[in-house]
């Protein structure tokens, strides 16, 4: 995960949701340290065994109640045990990521500390603060107002069916450890969002920084040009990075200083984005190495939940005893499928982030004529070539929009069996 100065909020979030056990802290040179936490570490994995056990307890008393609620028939057993499975399955991977995932951690944040230095121009720290405290606050409180709303309507049902004193509302009682998971669940998705998301806004400012430096391009107006500059000044970077990444670049008046040492500026210049490309795809890879057991039990979490919750939609919609219930049953269907997008949207921009780039290096490609400037642009090119800059979740599927296809096909066909069973088994 990120831990940055923009997304400190949502480290601390992910921490107290059991979903990154560190310590994150500057020591006297300005570097970020992060370290495991022991303390957090023993948090995350007894919440997680508590509340998994809690969950699969509910369940039990509901199926073995004298009046289930919610499980009243053979398919909607299986319908609700596969629902609360691929959460749990869901939040287990998630915490197993952030328990083991320390020298993934440590090494991402430490390559984008590097990025963000050469891109320090271009970054806007203030603007990606508020858009990660909005990320985090508007999907915890829609999540809180949603449980409420869902917990509020099967208590009513419940009431319903209460005969002869049998209080089934304690069987709605026993799910809330069950609704609790969800919590959890969209800390993770706010995790990996905003991580996949701050990968595809650096590769940007990347594509933002080639632009203006090399073909005069400058959509801001505050935002200095690297090449056409009035006096010569110097991109210093932290003492900790190494120099063959980060060398200290200097930028000149191609009019004050001969034509040969402005292309061998120049050529440092695209040499160092060459670098800062190659190390954002390295982050991708990390993510998707790190994350990718937790993004395949999302996605399927997400494919589930929509089957599910669509399932038990049409049931009440052709039975028309609780329009309350039908419209939370469509509130959830939009949930679950704004959650599938909070993982497929960041994935999607950031390779398309990374895809414009080839096209800006040939751009760049035409116009220079200096050998040495010409010689690294090509060298860019042929490593833009064979970058793979797409997220996976775990090798065994890409995360982008060709996703959303599929499962619309494997929704309406698993759709189509649910109904089939339904009318079987009653």
């Amino acid at each position: 995960m990120e831990i940055s100065e923009p997304s400190v909020g949502i480290f601390y979030v992910s921490r107290i949701l059991a979903l990154a056990p560190y310590s994150a802290k500057r020591n006297s040179k300005g570097q970020l340290e992060i370290r495991r936490s022991w303390i957090f570490s023993i948090y995350s994995v007894c919440l997680c065994v508590i509340m998994v056990f809690l969950t699969y307890r509910g369940l039990l008393f509901d199926a073995n109640s004298k009046i289930p609620v919610r499980m009243k028939s053979a398919t909607s057993k299986v319908v609700t045990a596969s629902d609360v499975s691929v959460v749990v399955m869901a939040i287990v991977a998630g915490v197993y990521c952030g328990v083991f995932g320390l020298r993934a951690t440590q090494e991402l944040n430490t390559r984008l500390e590097r990025i963000d230095s050469t891109l320090s121009p271009y970054n806007n720290f203030k603007r990606d603060r508020w858009r990660a405290y909005g990320m985090a606050s508007i999907s915890l409180v829609v999540i809180g107002i949603l449980l409420g709303l869902d917990v509020q309507t099967w208590v009513r049902m419940a009431q319903k069916m209460n005969i002869n004193k049998s209080d089934t509302e304690l069987n709605i009682q026993w799910y809330i450890p069950f609704y609790s998971l969800y919590f959890i669940l969209t800390g993770l998705h706010i995790n990996f969002a905003n991580t996949a998301y701050g990968l595809g806004r650096r590769y940007g400012r990347l594509n933002l920084m080639l632009r203006t430096s090399y073909l005069g391009e400058n959509k801001y107006p505050n935002t200095p040009n690297l090449v056409k500059v009035s006096a010569v000044k110097a991109i210093s970077f932290k003492p900790m990075m190494p120099m063959a990444l980060h060398a200290s670049l200097t930028k000149l008046n191609p009019e004050s200083l001969p034509n040969e040492a402005a292309a061998i500026s120049k050529s440092q210049l695209i040499r160092s984005m060459a670098d800062n490309h190659e190390s954002l795809g390295k982050c991708v890879r990390l993510l998707s190495s790190s994350y990718g057991m937790a993004v395949l039990f999302i996605l399927v979490s997400c494919l589930l939940h929509l089957v599910a919750t669509a399932y038990f939609l049409f049931l009440e919609m052709f039975n028309k005893q609780d329009n309350a219930y039908v419209w939370v049953q469509m509130l959830w269907i939009i949930f679950h499928f704004l959650r599938l997008l909070m993982v497929v949207e960041p994935c999607h921009l950031a390779a398309r982030e990374s895809r414009k780039t080839i096209q800006i290096v040939c751009e760049i490609e035409r116009k220079v004529y200096e050998p040495v400037l010409a010689a690294e642009t090509k060298k860019f090119w042929q490593q833009l070539l064979v970058v793979d800059a797409e997220f996976s979740a775990s090798g065994l599927c890409r995360v982008n929009r060709t996703i959303l296809t599929s499962f619309a096909s494997a929704i309406a066909t698993y759709l189509v069996i649910l109904f089939q069973f339904q009318k079987t088994n009653g």
